[in-house]
C-alpha cells in the first residue's frame, strides 16, 4: 500500500522508487501484487506516465488516513525506543495517590503512549514488597522509609494535620480545645495510628522521642479509610495529611486543624530498589515522575505542601 500511494501521487514508478530508496522492479512488483490481491486493476500506464483508474482513486482515499496513522506511531516507537522507557508500574500510597494520580495518567499518555502506566495504591509496606517481588518498579511515599536496599529521592514536605470528630466520645476530648503549639499535649492523646513501618507511624515515634514522650497509641489500624472512620464515630484523634482528607474537608465530616509546631512535618519521596552493585537508576520515566510529581506542588494540586527548595 506504501509503494501504491508513492507512485499515485508521483504519478510515476521511477520516481516513487527514488523517492522510496528501492529499486523500480521492486516497486512495479509490489503494485502489481497488490492489484492481484484487490483483483481490480488500480494505475493505468500512460506514455506520459502513470493515472489512477478509479479503483485506484478510490482506494487511495482510503489508505492515506491509515498510512499517515502508520508511520506516526512508527516514529513514536522510535522514539520511545531511543528513550528507553517501557512499561511502568509506579506504588502511591492512599493520599499521595489522590493528589497525583490524574495528572500523572494523563501526562503520561500524552509523552509515552506506547507505553503503560499501571498505578498501584497502598501502604509504604505494600509497595516495598511490591518492589521487592518485581511487580512494582517505583514508589512515591513519606519518609521515613524504613527498609533495606533502596534509594530515595526527596521531593517536598507537607503538613501533619490533627484530625478528630464533630462529637467525640469521652474521654476523647474535642481536638479545639488542644494547645496546638504543644506537641506533647498533641502526643498524648488517645490516637489511631498505623503499625510500623509505616511512614506515619515512624513521624509518630520520631515526634514522640524528641519531646520525651510515649506517644498514646489507642488503637492500631492499617488502613487510612478505617482510620478516618473511627475517628469520625468518636473513638479517637489522628494524625493525618491534607492529601488524605478532601472529601471531608469538602463535606465537613471531621474537624481538622494545622498544627502550628513546625516538627509536624514530613518529606515526600520517590524510592526504588538498589541496583545489585549499590547504585541508583538512572532512568528518564523516573525523572518525568519526579517533574510530574513536583508540578502538582508547583500548581497548588497537592494540599499544603511546599517544595524543599522553598523551606528555609
Amino acid at each position: 500500500m506504501r509503494y501504491f500511494a508513492a507512485v499515485a501521487q508521483a504519478r510515476s514508478f521511477t520516481d516513487a522508487a527514488g523517492r522510496l530508496g528501492v529499486a523500480q522492479p521492486a516497486v512495479s512488483r509490489q503494485v502489481q501484487n497488490l492489484e492481484q490481491e484487490l483483483g481490480v486493476d488500480l494505475l493505468k500506464r500512460t506514455r506520459s506516465g502513470v493515472e489512477l483508474t478509479g479503483a485506484g482513486d478510490f482506494f487511495l482515499q482510503r489508505i492515506l488516513p491509515f498510512l499517515v496513522e502508520l508511520n506516526q506511531a512508527k516514529e513514536l516507537l522510535l522514539r520511545q525506543s531511543q528513550a528507553q522507557v517501557e512499561d511502568v508500574v509506579i506504588g502511591l500510597t492512599t493520599g499521595e495517590g489522590l493528589a497525583v494520580a490524574p495528572m500523572l495518567i494523563r501526562r503520561w499518555s500524552e509523552m509515552f503512549p506506547a507505553a503503560k502506566l499501571k498505578i498501584v495504591e497502598g501502604l509504604a509496606p505494600l509497595i516495598y514488597s511490591g518492589l521487592k517481588g518485581g511487580t512494582i518498579d517505583i514508589g512515591v511515599a513519606p519518609e521515613p522509609l524504613a527498609f533495606e536496599g533502596i534509594w530515595t529521592r526527596p521531593l517536598f514536605e507537607e503538613p501533619l494535620v490533627l484530625i478528630g470528630a464533630h462529637d467525640p466520645v469521652p474521654p476523647v476530648p474535642n481536638i479545639k480545645s488542644i494547645d496546638l503549639t504543644d506537641a506533647r499535649e498533641i502526643l498524648t492523646l488517645p490516637l489511631i495510628a498505623p503499625s510500623n513501618p509505616n511512614p506515619l507511624r515512624g513521624n509518630i515515634e520520631f515526634l514522640a522521642q524528641k519531646y520525651g514522650v510515649e506517644a498514646n497509641i489507642a488503637v492500631e489500624l492499617d488502613s487510612m479509610s478505617i482510620i478516618k472512620d473511627l475517628v469520625r464515630r468518636g473513638t479517637g484523634c489522628a494524625l493525618t495529611t491534607y492529601a488524605h482528607l478532601a472529601n471531608e474537608i469538602e463535606h465537613d465530616i471531621l474537624q481538622v486543624l494545622p498544627i502550628e509546631s513546625p516538627d509536624f512535618r514530613r518529606s515526600i519521596s520517590l524510592f526504588g530498589l538498589l541496583a545489585n552493585d549499590g547504585s541508583k537508576p538512572d532512568s528518564i520515566a523516573i525523572d518525568f515522575i519526579e517533574s510530574l510529581i513536583i508540578e502538582t506542588v508547583k500548581t497548588g494540586l497537592w494540599p499544603g505542601a511546599r517544595l524543599l527548595s522553598d523551606v528555609d
